[in-house]
């Protein structure tokens, strides 16, 4: 996996606001890459994002996952049932992508430091 498109795709997912949830899609179309790539990044590097905040785009998260994440969705007043996330707490395309432009910093315009080992 190329580290910079990782690297976009948390920055991404660190923009959702507190109380919103946004699909695999939705953000795949905002890093210009596949939802399957985002969730390929959400299984191997999205234990230490606001992981709660992706699902699927019928609102789902697998069992285990929505059992940890039904505490958080509480607590940022998310709006859900008991089994999903409701449409109501969804982003769109367009507000992720105004996010992004606003407040993102992509990492393929930030200089790469080299390692002097």
């Amino acid at each position: 996996m190329d580290e910079v498109e990782v690297e976009r795709v948390l920055r991404i997912i660190e923009l959702v606001p507190r109380g919103r949830v946004v699909s695999y899609g939705v953000v795949g179309a905002v890093a210009s890459c596949s939802p399957r790539y985002v969730g390929r990044v959400m299984r191997e590097f999205g234990s230490n994002v606001t992981w709660w905040r992706v699902v699927n785009a019928a609102g789902v998260l697998p069992p285990p996952l929505l059992a940890r994440a039904l505490p958080h969705w509480r607590e940022e007043v998310t709006p859900h049932t008991a089994e999903k996330a409701e449409r109501s707490a969804f982003l769109t395309v367009g507000e992720l992508e105004g996010l992004w432009q606003e407040h993102g910093v992509d990492p393929a315009a930030q200089p790469r430091v080299e390692r002097l080992d």
